[in-house]
This record gives structure tokens, C-alpha cells and sequence, in this order.
């Protein structure tokens, strides 16, 4: 008989469920499920750039646990966005805490100082616009 799973912490839910290519009905569609822990471990890892010690201490899993778990997200997202399919994000066994809420307490001076990758810059290169009127496809902009 297989331990229990533990409950992985993530300080917010995904408000967002389904993603999906555009022009093509969800309906038409498979889906590749992401569960909320391996979203968290997506932000954590990728996005704020934290160590995977750093990031599996947040979540009050073990730094390998962490690590399996990005990896697999990872692949998930990896292979809806090269198949063509919907990324559905899906509950999971998780508990939402507050921002920087570890097991142990930490005040914010703590949680500025939780090691980041070397070299990582936050998200200064996310280029982020509005999608507005997507250009027809085979007409430039100019």
C-alpha cells in the first residue's frame, strides 16, 4: 500500500481553468491537465526564478518531490503547446496559504532574501501587451 500524498502549499489558486490554441473550438480539442501544484512549482521555479530548495520549502515538499514536479508540469505544458492541445489546469491535493508562508513562519525580510537562480532578473524580459486585433496571417505590419 502506497504513503499518502502529501498536500503541497501554493499561495494562490489559478483564477484561469482552461488555455486553449486560438481559432479552434475547445470542443475539438484534447487536453493536456496540469494540477495546481505543478502550476505553483511553474511560478516558483521559472517565473520568481527561486532554487528548487528554496521553492520545495515554500511548498513544504522535499527539493526532489520539487523537482519531479516542475519537471513533469514542464512536460505537460511543453506538449500542449507543441500538439495543438488545451492546457487545463485541474485541482490537485493542495492547501492555499498566504504569500511567504512556509511551515515556519517568515517575516519579509526573509522572504527577500530566499536565493534566486544565479543571474535571474525576474520577469524585466516577459514582454507583455494587449492581443487587441490580431494581423491577418501572411500580412505584414508595415
Amino acid at each position: 500500500m502506497p504513503r499518502p500524498k502529501k498536500r503541497r502549499m501554493v499561495q494562490k489558486s489559478s483564477k484561469v481553468r482552461f488555455f486553449k490554441p486560438q481559432g479552434v473550438p475547445l470542443s475539438e480539442l484534447k487536453a493536456a491537465v496540469l494540477n495546481e501544484d505543478g502550476i505553483e512549482a511553474l511560478r516558483l521555479a521559472d517565473a520568481e526564478g527561486l532554487e528548487h530548495t528554496a521553492a520545495a520549502h515554500l511548498m513544504g515538499i522535499s527539493r526532489p518531490t520539487f523537482s519531479r514536479l516542475v519537471s513533469h508540469a514542464r512536460t505537460t505544458v511543453a506538449t500542449a503547446l507543441t500538439e495543438g492541445m488545451a492546457l487545463k489546469i485541474d485541482g490537485g491535493g493542495v492547501d492555499l496559504v498566504h504569500a511567504c508562508r512556509p511551515k515556519t513562519e517568515l517575516n519579509s525580510q526573509d522572504c527577500q532574501q530566499i536565493r534566486r537562480r544565479r543571474g535571474f532578473c525576474g520577469r524585466a524580459s516577459v514582454v507583455s501587451q494587449d492581443v487587441g486585433v490580431m494581423p491577418e496571417e501572411g500580412v505584414d505590419d508595415a
